[in-house]
């Protein structure tokens, strides 16, 4: 996988925290005998508000000491989880996302940890585990994007090339249904990948072109049009995408590596 690519995915993973929407403002409770006096009942959605204000630091600082106090609260040691998760230190994140998930399998958090284990087993290069997480991710939440999404970027690096397209279709149309742009716009680019891999470049500018539409800050995918566009013969369209995936990276990421 690509360093744009990686990145791509890696924002992919944090706008995931959709699946938290729900459960964080909930009242959650410790599991077990508590090791100390429990928290004010709105911590978790004060850790859960700076992890979604990437102040992860802070984060940690609250939940470090409330896990090893409770380690039985699964709330606490999944938003733990996430600190690292959403820093991209997934190598820290899994055991926590692990730890979590087997306190209680049947909690409402659940389809959250599995979505962002599975991420976590993805880009630690687990593939097999990775799967096993958003299968059953798929199971939980199957009107949700994410899971087939992330199932087809498991089938592409397997060459699967025929369940990849099938699984970022089916991407495509639960974004759909749940209007969700930035959702359809994702799957379509990784829909044009396996276009190029075939060989079918025509419907993969078709798909390029409808990605950069639905999302217009997707400069991985001004980059991969502006390659199609080249190989179709269309400099001036090919200068033009990716100028506009200099532009648009440059606005998002001033500080990212050159490609």
């Amino acid at each position: 996988m690509g360093t744009s690519d990686a990145t791509a995915l890696a924002r992919a993973a944090t706008s995931a925290l959709w699946v938290l929407a729900a459960i964080a403002i909930q009242p959650a409770r410790a599991a077990g005998p508590p090791g100390g006096p429990l928290p004010h009942p709105d911590e978790m959605e004060r850790c859960y508000r700076q992890i979604r204000e990437g102040q992860f630091d802070a984060a940690r600082a609250r939940l470090t000491p409330i896990v090893a106090h409770h380690p039985d609260w699964q709330r606490a040691t999944f938003f733990l989880a996430l600190t690292f998760h959403e820093e991209q230190r997934y190598a820290e994140a899994r055991p926590l996302f692990a730890r979590a998930l087997a306190l209680d399998p049947s909690s409402p958090d659940v389809p959250a940890i599995r979505l962002h284990h599975g991420w976590a087993l993805y880009y630690l290069g687990e593939l097999d585990a990775a799967q096993e997480q958003m299968t059953a991710f798929v199971k939980l939440r199957p009107d949700h994007p994410d899971g087939p999404f992330a199932l087809g970027l498991i089938d592409f690096d397997a060459d699967a090339v025929e369940s990849a397209s099938a699984r970022f279709r089916r991407a495509i149309e639960l974004s759909q249904a749940a209007k969700d742009p930035r959702s359809e716009g994702k799957a379509r680019a990784r829909l044009a990948d396996v276009h190029v891999r075939l060989g079918d470049l025509a419907a993969a500018k078709h798909e390029l072109e409808t990605a950069v539409r639905l999302r217009p800050d997707a400069y991985e995918a001004y980059f991969k049009l502006s390659r199609v566009l080249e190989r179709l013969g269309d400099a001036e369209g090919a200068a033009a995408a990716l100028a506009k995936h200099h532009e648009v990276r440059e606005r998002l990421r001033p500080t990212a590596p050159p490609m």
